[in-house]
């Protein structure tokens, strides 16, 4: 079975999601962590250089920023969840040549509530 480019090769996770993984856990603590700090949040799952290379790649981003911590750094999100999952969704969007097709199939595609959300959202009206 062949993999389609987005999501990488059998047994490899898709572009983006290690990078999603560690903001996840920045998100969740609220608070500055080391790459220490995010490894024991996730568990030990991942080496620590795969961390501190990882929270590298999103610095360089400007998804996170960071403090100099001893000999190390600390690093908090940038971005909040919400603000970066809109951006991701329109960056997707972006790169499609068929909009309506895919909001269509989009929108069909939400439970009611969130469709019920969107349809408050777009009259104008507050959000939860």
């Amino acid at each position: 079975m062949n993999a389609s480019p987005e999501e990488g090769p059998p047994g490899r996770r898709p572009p983006g999601m290690l990078e999603d993984e560690l903001l996840a856990a920045l998100w969740a603590t609220g608070r500055p962590m080391t790459p220490g700090d995010v490894q024991l949040h996730l568990g030990h799952r991942l080496a620590y250089t795969t961390v501190m290379s990882t929270l590298t790649r999103l610095y360089r981003k400007g998804l996170v920023t960071r403090e100099p911590t001893g000999r190390g750094y600390t690093y908090t999100p940038a971005v909040n969840e919400a603000d970066h999952t809109a951006q991701a969704m329109t960056e997707l969007l972006s790169r499609r040549t068929d909009r309506a097709g895919v909001l269509t199939r989009f929108v069909s595609s939400l439970p009611p509530e969130d469709e019920a959300l969107l349809q408050r959202l777009l009259r104008g009206e507050d959000g939860p």
